[in-house]
């Protein structure tokens, strides 16, 4: 099975990680990652969900993000394989 390190960098350009709002002010920034529905866990969902958040963090360094409920499909709701992870970006003080 496929771990999230390697989903998020995997999906790296896909996903939107490779292009990130710049800018002093806040950003509300929404990632899309490809998880096939017979993969997907909660587990797994949430450390994707940690993974990314982790280099927001690095590439908004100093800024407070915080993440939103996941948006898309989880395990049994039958929507598909996308699943949406939104992520808020404090401004710089």
């Amino acid at each position: 099975m496929k771990g999230a390190e390697a989903y998020v960098n995997d999906q790296w350009h896909s996903s939107g990680l490779a292009d990130l709002p710049e800018g002093a002010q806040s950003h509300c920034v929404s990632l899309k990652f490809i998880i096939p529905r017979d993969t997907q866990s909660t587990g797994l969902i949430t450390h994707i969900r940690d993974v990314a958040q982790k280099r927001l963090s690095e590439f908004y360094k100093g800024r407070q993000v915080t993440h939103r409920p996941v948006q898309g499909s989880v395990v049994g709701d039958g929507s598909g394989d996308g699943i949406n992870l939104v992520f808020d970006v404090a401004p710089t003080n």
